[in-house]
């Protein structure tokens, strides 16, 4: 115990130099202290691991990941120092660690069909390049005796064929750490029989991956992945993939999912806190391959949350020592990506934070993510939207998954049911709402835990109606098994005041579709989320708008003040909490539920609606979520909002007041009403598109205004005119449309505006 106290400080010491600086000389410290501390623990690492855990359900035997990633840092500081004993230690290390399988069970053994031949020293394939590694790495030092060099020779050889028999290929990350395996031991043993064969399947495995879009939407298996695909490139020297423009998207991509706290944000398949001693390495190497500043603030970031986490964390040794032995990111493990961090950073590369904002992430056919923030620092507001579906990309991998392995619970590859759900909301360093985490047992856990769509943010909808005497959870709970959706980004712009996005989520199974608005409030630093359900069927439906969170402060008939006080074993800053109010409540029913969620007791919270619809209604369910401090009073706040409907009931406007200060949100709720049937060019008229309220009248798809002693400023999206308490503020002019489908004569007609944003007087 006091071994692993002083480990912790003294990786925490050696982090907090490197953060100022983010130099070789600090990562190579960092290495030295983790190795000196890792061998002090190596004994009681063997000791608890013969004690608890010999096997796995998944991997059957499964030995200690510890001494292989010790054993790694030992090699690269021979490499680096040419201190023989560093070699010495690393090859007592590997010549040992097949020994372990004396501890696995033999009716164990018996049980798995792969064993028939014999039990692999390394079956988990994680860490099996980490091995080839560390034997690379001291092979030339002359250290090893005939009888060690023998034995790990035969070990290694020998797990690296069983690997072979169960040769994961796709463009996901097991099928790269399995390439990168075959290969790193094809190095490592260039006569061996088995050698070519090795290679070869290394360069199948990995030509899915190198040439094309990853499979998976998983923060926890991103970092895993890329690594992997720039070891493999480093291994097989592929400078091909190295100047490839995919490599540019990821960096770009993952850079812009870090969250104001340092974390990587989860989505699908994640788990807080995981993935930064992967990512470390990965925004080195993007920063020096591109000599681009803002990849080199992504490593810093990632590591100063990194201190953070290690000095919570010791505040509870007992919770942490329990899993001393596992594949978790403290010490060895970090410091083994860490030996290729100093590879591959650059130390005349200083650290810039990027000046990004609210912006898609990256596109609306891949990434299909979209984040809100208004900086980066610790303060910074933060939401993750994640619209990304299955999709019709990488047909081959998923198809191939889909019938080899259990995976009838994820969205192609380790995702979860969460299109349009809002993943992570950070505001004043408090985390207001957070994604689901990691499966709860396998292959996914009761009821689909956590991968269903019940389990995330966003609108759910279900045949039938719930039964008076059901729970809300129990009705729309199922097996969990995917639901197959399509997904496209319909709008998303920045403008002065607001950025908005509009995404749809189409259920054909169901017989919805569910277009998200999303729209960020800057000054005032709050989101309206308007949820726009059609119905693509006759059918009873019940919607339901579910909402996630740990602890609810107050409640009232339609609102709920909610705090995340901690996720699993972190405790998070409670400066901001988080009001969940919904300002439209005729008709629906609001309440909460009890759930385990991320490891966690948690708390559903829902407004549902349950009607027979006919092919296109409309529902609307209007959510404002505002961050607050405890001196900014819930009642307060919710009394600066109305909402009210257009004459036609077409579309929705949002009234926030403050003062004398009116700011109004118009949402055009179905914009493909304006197409009018004659087919002509322009297919829509004003008329056809306008939407009339009191005092305001547009056909704009989206308009912000702000009203304030006689002035006007306003943001006008897809329109041609707007018309504000009898004054017109905007009118398109028409032009001639010479070129008619049917060959009539032209047509005198004005177009729409993208965006216009202006102030005026008001007469």
């Amino acid at each position: 115990m006091k071994n692993f106290i002083k480990l912790l400080l003294v990786l925490t010491m050696a982090t907090q130099v490197l953060l100022s600086q983010n130099k070789k000389e600090d990562y190579l410290r960092y290495i030295k202290d983790a190795a000196e501390m890792g061998l002090k623990e190596y004994p009681q690492v063997i000791e608890k691991w013969t004690k608890d855990q010999t096997f796995h359900t998944l991997w059957g035997y499964d030995a200690p990941g510890q001494p292989v990633y010790l054993a790694d840092l030992l090699g690269f500081l021979y490499q680096e120092t040419k201190d023989k004993k560093y070699a010495e230690d690393a090859g007592k290390i590997l010549a040992e660690y097949g020994d372990l399988r004396k501890y696995y069970p033999e009716e164990a053994r018996k049980k798995r069909v792969e064993y028939k031949s014999g039990v692999p020293s390394l079956s988990n394939f994680f860490y099996m390049t980490q091995y080839s590694r560390a034997y690379l790495r001291i092979k030339d030092a002359k250290v090893l005796s005939k009888t060690q060099q023998a034995k790990i020779e035969k070990d290694l050889a020998f797990s690296v064929d069983f690997t072979f028999n169960f040769p994961e290929w796709g463009a996901h990350n097991r099928a790269m750490l399995r390439a990168n395996a075959f290969y790193i031991a094809s190095l490592a043993f260039p006569n061996h029989a088995n050698a070519k064969k090795w290679k070869q399947a290394a360069e199948v495995i990995a030509k899915d991956n190198l040439t094309g879009w990853e499979v998976e939407d998983a923060s926890v298996y991103h970092p895993v992945w890329l690594y992997a695909m720039l070891t493999y490139a480093e291994f097989s020297n592929d400078q091909n993939f190295l100047d490839s423009p995919l490599l540019k998207y990821y960096f770009d991509y993952y850079l812009q999912l870090i969250a104001p706290n340092g974390n990587f944000a989860d989505f699908g398949d994640g788990i807080w806190n995981n993935g930064w001693d992967r990512f470390i390495p990965v925004f080195e190497k993007a920063a020096t391959l591109y000599r681009n500043p803002k990849y080199k603030y992504a490593a810093k970031k990632m590591l100063e949350r990194a201190v953070e986490i290690q000095t919570q964390q010791s505040k509870n040794f007992t919770s942490v020592v329990n899993r001393i032995y596992d594949v978790f990111p403290l010490g060895v493990v970090a410091a083994s990506a860490f030996t290729d961090a100093y590879n591959w950073c650059s130390d005349d590369i200083e650290p810039k934070e990027p000046t990004d904002l609210s912006r898609e992430v990256l596109d609306d056919l891949v990434g299909k993510k979209i984040v809100f923030r208004n900086g980066w620092d610790k303060e910074s507001t933060y939401l993750l939207h994640n619209y990304q579906s299955e999709g019709d990309g990488g047909f081959m991998s998923k198809y191939y998954l889909r019938n080899t392995i259990c995976v009838e619970e994820e969205k192609m590859h380790h995702g979860h049911n969460d299109e349009n759900s809002i993943n992570l909301l950070m505001s004043g360093k408090s985390v207001l709402l957070h994604d689901g985490g990691y499966r709860s047992a396998l292959p996914s856990g009761q009821w689909g835990a956590y991968r269903a769509d019940y389990y995330h943010n966003k609108m759910v909808g279900r045949k039938y109606k719930m039964d008076t005497k059901q729970s809300m959870y129990e009705f729309i709970r199922n097996s969990g098994a995917y639901r197959n959706v399509k997904s496209q980004k319909i709008d998303f712009v920045t403008l002065n005041k607001v950025d908005i996005s509009r995404t749809r989520v189409t259920d054909e199974k169901t017989g919805f579709s569910n277009d998200r608005v999303i729209a960020y409030f800057k000054e005032k630093d709050f989101f309206v989320v308007v949820d726009i359900n059609k119905a693509l069927q006759d059918d009873y439906l019940t919607y339901s708008n579910i909402w996630h969170t740990e602890t609810i402060l107050s409640k009232g008939d339609n609102y709920f003040d909610t705090r995340i006080n901690k996720i699993q074993n972190e405790q998070l800053p409670k400066d901001k909490s988080l009001l969940i109010y919904f300002p439209d409540n005729k008709l629906k029913s609001i309440g909460t539920f009890e759930e385990e969620r991320h490891h966690q007791q948690e708390i559903g919270i829902y407004q549902s609606v349950a009607s027979n619809y006919r092919v296109g209604d409309i529902e609307t369910f209007v959510t404002i979520l505002y961050p607050h401090t405890e001196k900014e009073s819930v009642d307060s706040l919710m009394k600066k909002f109305k909402i009210s409907e257009s004459e036609d009931h077409n579309g929705l406007c949002i009234e926030f007041k403050s003062g004398k200060t009116r700011e109004c949100l118009v949402v055009k709720l179905d914009f493909e009403k304006e197409i009018a049937k004659p087919n002509g060019r322009p297919r829509y008229t004003y008329e056809s598109g306008k939407i009339k309220f009191t005092d305001l009248e547009t056909d704009a798809h989206f308009l912000h205004l702000t009203e304030n002693n006689g002035a006007l400023s306003y943001s006008a999206v897809t329109f041609m005119r707007f018309i504000y308490k009898g004054q017109i503020i905007h009118d398109a002019t028409p032009t001639s449309h010479t070129l008619q489908p049917d060959g009539s004569e032209t047509k005198w007609a004005p177009t729409k505006w993208r965006t216009l944003e202006d102030e005026v007087k008001l007469k």
